[in-house]
This record gives structure tokens, C-alpha cells and sequence, in this order.
């Protein structure tokens, strides 16, 4: 589908935010769900670029992109302007299951691995969910929208690996040092998104906590829906699943990161 720029921002140094008009992709929108956008017309860059449904208005006409310049394809995407037309697949993949009598989650974030967890946060908010929010990142400068999520209610603990802001060290250091204060809270579940050997970490951290934890996987994507198999993972008792079609959502505790 084709969707109108309104326009972007740069958040902090090289992470920008892009809203896109669209009320048929933003009214079929779930938390975990990405967009497979085309960065320029033309063959160079070749393939589309999947990133997470950041945010949906209110209003139900915008969705919002969060991401950062790292190569061609985004370098790309910098240029866009409002009112140029953008092509992209989406939504795509499978969201987070909100399903459930849990009275609080509990969600670990990695770098921009945070970019589904505002969607994620205001569903959570909206169900009348209280969230516990940890969030990693090198340095300070890379925390954007703090204000945002603690407006929302959201208990938010940040870590930093200079020690620039909140706990020094990795999220999942802070995850760890945590865990004692949220064994006694009731009815929990976990959600983690960020890059894989995160996600490690805190699938041996949570072991034996007694509730669920999902967890959003990064990867490179060709096609975006399953056909061209180059985002496989293997998952314990159902072989190798895409991450584009089956995910980008999985249990984690059923994810073999060590095939």
C-alpha cells in the first residue's frame, strides 16, 4: 500500500521519527506487528526494510516509526518529506498476546529494541494493565520519550552502560538486580524486545520466575512474508519458524538460540 509522509524528526543523534498516514494500516495495527517499507524508488536499495509499528494515533489514522540511520536504506528514509508517498507491506507478522488475567507486565527493552514498546505500553495502559518498563542503552542520549511513558504511568528503570543515567550497567544486570521486587507482585507477564544476545541473557534470567515471558525478535528480513526462509529460528518442539511470518513474536522460553 502506499501511505503519505506527514513528516519526521530526528529524536536523538541518528534516531529519527517518521509518521505515515494511513487509517487502513493503522486500524489493523497490533503491538508487535512491523512494516516492510520500500526506502527509495528504483532498484538501489534493492529490498524493503522491515521496522516496528512504533506508535498508532488516537485517532486512528497514523502510525509512527522509530528508527535509526545506520546504512543506505535509512540514510534513505532521512530524505523523506511530508507529503511524499511511501510504499510498504503491513501490518506483518504476529503481535504480543494480551490475552489474559495478568494484572501487570513486566517488559525489558534493548537499544531500539524499544521502538514496539510504546504501541505496546498504550494497549497495556488502555486494559487497564500496570507495566514495569526496563530499558537499556549505551548512553543517556539514546533514552527518547521518557516523559512520554511516565505520563502513561509507567514504571520506568533505566540502565546505562557508562552510568550516564539510572542503574549502571546492562538491562538485563538490571533485570536481574529486579527480580526479588517483582516475585511478589501477582498475576505478571514478561515481554522483552531487543537484540539477540539480550534476549539470551534474559531467557537464562527468568528461568523459574512462574509466569510467561514473550519476546520480539530482531532479524533480517528479504520478503518479509515467509517465502524466501532467510529469517529462520528454531523453536523447541515445532522445528524452524520464520520470524517475518511465524513472529516476529515468540514464547520465549521456546526459542533455541543455541542451534
Amino acid at each position: 500500500m502506499n501511505c503519505g509522509v506527514l513528516g519526521q524528526r530526528e529524536v536523538a543523534a541518528g534516531i529519527f521519527l517518521l509518521d505515515l498516514e494511513s487509517s487502513e494500516l493503522a486500524e489493523r495495527s497490533h503491538p508487535g506487528q512491523f512494516v516492510h517499507l520500500k526506502t527509495a524508488g528504483g532498484w538501489d536499495p534493492l529490498w524493503r526494510r522491515p521496522f516496528s509499528i512504533h506508535r498508532v494515533s488516537g485517532d486512528g489514522r497514523r502510525i509512527r516509526i522509530l528508527y535509526r540511520r545506520v546504512g543506505k536504506g535509512t540514510s534513505r528514509m532521512r530524505e523523506f518529506q511530508s507529503g511524499d508517498v511511501v510504499n510498504l507491506l503491513g501490518p506483518l507478522g504476529k503481535p504480543f498476546d494480551l490475552a489474559g488475567d495478568f494484572r501487570t507486565a513486566v517488559i525489558v527493552a534493548g537499544g531500539l529494541g524499544i521502538a514496539p514498546v510504546f504501541f505496546l505500553a498504550d494497549r497495556l495502559a488502555a486494559a487497564g494493565k500496570k507495566t514495569v518498563l526496563m530499558w537499556g542503552v549505551r548512553h543517556s542520549g539514546e533514552l527518547v520519550g521518557l516523559d512520554e511513558l511516565k505520563k502513561c504511568g509507567i514504571d520506568v528503570r533505566t540502565a546505562t552502560e557508562d552510568g550516564s543515567a539510572g542503574f549502571r550497567g546492562r538491562v538485563t544486570d538490571l533485570l536481574a538486580a529486579s527480580l526479588g521486587d517483582l516475585r511478589p507482585l501477582s498475576a505478571l507477564s514478561g515481554f522483552a524486545c531487543g537484540p539477540t544476545p539480550m534476549l539470551i541473557a534474559v531467557q537464562e534470567a527468568v528461568q523459574g520466575t512462574g509466569f510467561r515471558w514473550q519476546a520480539s525478535l530482531e532479524d533480517r528480513m528479504a520478503c518479509g512474508v515467509g517465502v524466501c526462509q532467510g529469517c529462520a529460528v528454531r523453536i523447541r518442539n515445532r522445528g524452524f519458524q520464520m520470524v517475518c511470518s511465524d513472529g516476529p513474536v515468540f514464547d520465549l522460553g521456546e526459542i533455541d538460540f543455541h542451534d
